[in-house]
């Protein structure tokens, strides 16, 4: 099917099984500003986080709006200058950032050591981690897996920090729900690269059970139907990537005395939910919300100091993914509908990962 060369994808706000191409304009820049040229974005449970609760007390739909009653949603990628009225920005240079589902996107920089911060305030509601871009190579051969997880993969690493703590206070136990989730995986494969010594039990639907015990990496793997035949040796911690009240409910209830800290960190399920649901049992649940953590310990022990240990961390996970996850691509708005559309159902198996061009 044929598109305009520039083109929108934008969903109904309040119905994300509509979506419509839209033509795109293309105005003449300001003076400051910079027309990007996307390149690649990937597409994982997060940016069906950001369509579902883009009418929430965080509305990610207002960050690149469309016509009355749509919105674009959210995707992380890579994009390069098209167009520069900014005497510090040169035309093809490459960043990283977060981005909408369209073939271009306006920002109004300010150089930073690591590349940029858009000054547009209409996207300044969100925490400045979300309009931060970063100076990006050329690609290389974890380029596309790094378009794919760079944007999860700091809540799996800022998560290993909290467990290291917990660990230090005697803790022996974390239970994961979504288990197979790519934050799940790199939070404890990275736990165990810095030798936690912590027991960890994942949790995920029946389909996936398989695929997560053929990681090698949790030392129980249970599907949420099982749960009643699993137990575990406290203190614990809970840390849940579902937002789903059943499954929250059930876990809750079966480790409650076991457990010393609950940590809600994802929506990956349809039905995930923020406000926890009425009878859960345990300690009350800590929202774990990654860009305003990680940007407090980057700037306490010093953003040099921080990038440098993340990027080391990064580039092992991304590497070791080679092992378990498939990357497949396609190109166009029909194409990223579909995509997304198995995203938004959970239809997207946990060994293949989209990386997608508009």
């Amino acid at each position: 099917m044929s598109h305009p060369d520039r083109w929108d994808l934008v969903y109904k706000r309040d119905d994300l099984t509509v979506s419509e191409i839209r033509d795109a304009s293309s105005p003449g820049l300001e003076p400051g500003q910079v027309r990007l040229a996307l390149e690649n974005f990937g597409l994982t449970a997060n940016n069906a986080t950001y369509a579902r609760f883009g009418e929430s007390d965080i509305p990610f739909f207002d960050a690149f709006p469309g016509p009355e009653g749509y919105g674009r949603v959210p995707v992380w990628g890579h994009a390069r200058v098209e167009e520069s009225r900014h005497p510090e920005i040169a035309v093809g240079t490459r960043y990283y950032g977060y981005l909408p589902m369209s073939t271009h996107h306006v920002v109004a920089p300010q150089v930073t050591p690591r590349g940029f911060a858009d000054l547009t305030p209409q996207r300044h509601f969100l925490h400045p981690w979300y309009w931060h871009f970063e100076l990006a190579a050329e690609p290389d051969a974890l380029d596309e897996r790094r378009t794919l997880i760079h944007p999860v993969y700091p809540a799996a690493y800022n998560l290993a920090d909290m467990l290291q703590r917990q660990a230090g206070a005697g803790v022996g136990t974390v239970v994961l729900t979504s288990a197979s989730s790519k934050v799940a995986v790199g939070l404890v494969e990275e736990a165990v690269a810095r030798g936690l010594g912590l027991t960890t039990v994942g949790f995920t639907s029946a389909r996936n059970a398989a695929f997560v015990g053929g990681l090698g990496l949790y030392d129980t793997v249970a599907s949420y139907e099982d749960l009643s035949s699993v137990s575990i040796d406290g203190p614990a911690v809970f840390v849940d990537l579902t937002g789903e009240a059943t499954w929250r409910l059930a876990v809750a209830d079966r480790f409650a005395d076991k457990l010393v800290n609950t940590t809600l960190i994802g929506f990956t399920h349809p039905g995930a939910q923020v406000p926890p649901p009425a009878g859960l049992r345990g300690p009350a649940a800590e929202v774990f919300f990654t860009p305003a953590v990680e940007w407090a310990v980057a700037e306490a022990e010093g953003p040099e100091n921080y990038y440098a240990r993340y990027a080391a961390s990064e580039e092992r996970f991304l590497t070791s993914t080679a092992s378990w996850l498939t990357i497949e691509h396609a190109q166009g708005p029909e194409a990223i509908v579909e995509v997304f559309g198995d995203v938004l159902a959970g239809k997207q198996p946990p060994d293949l990962g989209y990386v997608l061009r508009p």
